[in-house]
């Protein structure tokens, strides 16, 4: 049986130095250590981020640009060794309630997973993000349905997840 080292801080959520029996390089343990900071650098803006977040308590997106890192296998796990950018595509309502979920897309490994969005975004970032998702080829939006997910197209609906009104 093969053991792996362990990175950390010494709590039970420490991180294996081998994923599948290889050694990970030392910028990807590096940003595994860093993906569960109170801080993190944006991957895409080079933003310094605050993990702390209104209305989500596995912040791992840029409120300003909404790239984000590909750092969890499922939500707020913090596990994943992929570890690449994650390129916002558009934007998903979460039944019931109309929650705002960012949809993205590693640009390495291509999973498509979405992120609930935080009360800083931007919401004008958000608005555009709308606006060039409705931009898509045809391609990209069959797979983000493979990956069940549906992209809201809906303006007035966005418009009133993010301010409470819609738009004229």
């Amino acid at each position: 049986m093969k053991h792996s080292r362990k990175i950390g801080d010494g709590d039970d959520d420490d991180f294996p130095v081998r994923i599948d029996g290889k050694r990970l390089d030392r910028q990807k343990r590096k940003l595994i250590k860093q993906s569960r900071g109170i801080s993190f650098r944006c991957v895409h803006c080079s933003v310094e981020i605050s993990t702390n977040a209104t209305a989500t308590a596995h912040r791992n997106h840029c409120p300003m640009c909404l790239w984000s890192r590909h750092v969890d296998n499922s939500v707020g796990d913090r596990r994943s060794t992929c570890l690449s950018a994650m390129k916002p595509l558009g934007l998903s309502i979460k039944e019931p309630g109309e929650e705002l979920m960012i949809v993205h897309q590693c640009v390495a490994c291509d999973k498509i997973i979405r992120n609930r969005i935080a009360g800083d975004d931007n919401s004008f970032v958000i608005m555009d993000l709308l606006e060039s998702s409705l931009l898509l080829p045809e391609e990209k939006e069959c797979e983000i349905a493979k990956a069940g997910i549906q992209l809201c197209v809906d303006r007035e609906l966005v418009s009133q997840c993010l301010w409470g009104k819609a738009t004229i």
